[in-house]
């Protein structure tokens, strides 16, 4: 399964109205093809879980999504605890990992020299995997308390250049507009910088 194919097939089966939280790299590129409007693109690596789990608890009972890749997620594993506690509790959140075993956006080096058993690591904070090889093994429904969804995928081409037309910080704007307007309250305006 491609990250696109995975990406799609989950964004399928979540409210419509689901704000989705982005690594970098190609799955922000393929969000950003899917759902722009909706998702915050964050521009730096280990903060998509611990950000989009504090939105979640923010937002309810709005659904939140994560998509964090491996690469990212391991470089926050201090997050595991909080994810442990919280998870469990959230029935608008979702966090799913997409897991190609290298970092991408790098030039492809390994995100890890050694095995690395998602459900093992999980259930040490008293959270459950489920390993999703193709998008009919995305559990259904979404989303489930204290369940992280690991997409094993292969992509098999180059990833495209990135067609995103703004950046993290006007992500985070877009994404302000949008929970005001589902909230039915003006949006906040940025500090005028002197």
């Amino acid at each position: 399964m491609r990250t696109s194919e995975f990406l799609q097939a989950l964004l399928g089966r979540l409210d419509p109205d689901c704000v989705v939280v982005s690594s970098l790299g190609r799955t922000s590129d393929e969000l950003f093809q899917l759902a722009p409007e909706r998702t915050l693109f964050t521009d730096t690596m280990g903060d998509v879980s611990a950000l989009a789990t504090g939105m979640a608890i923010a937002m309810k009972p709005r659904p939140v999504l994560a998509v964090d890749t491996d690469g990212s997620f391991l470089m926050n594993l201090s997050v595991l605890t909080a994810l442990g506690s919280r998870l469990p509790t959230l029935d608008n959140h979702t966090l799913a990992i997409v897991d190609n075993g290298i970092y991408e956006s790098a030039g492809g080096m390994p995100s890890r020299h050694c095995p690395l058993d998602w459900q093992h690591l999980f259930a040490a904070v008293g959270l459950a995997a489920i390993t999703v090889r193709s998008s009919c093994d995305i559990p259904d429904p979404i989303p489930r308390p204290g369940t992280v969804v690991v997409a094993q995928v292969v992509n098999d081409a180059a990833p495209l250049d990135s067609a995103k037309t703004y950046d993290g910080i006007e992500s985070s704007y877009a994404i302000e507009r949008l929970i005001a307007a589902q909230r039915g309250r003006p949006p906040r305006r940025p500090a005028l910088k002197s």
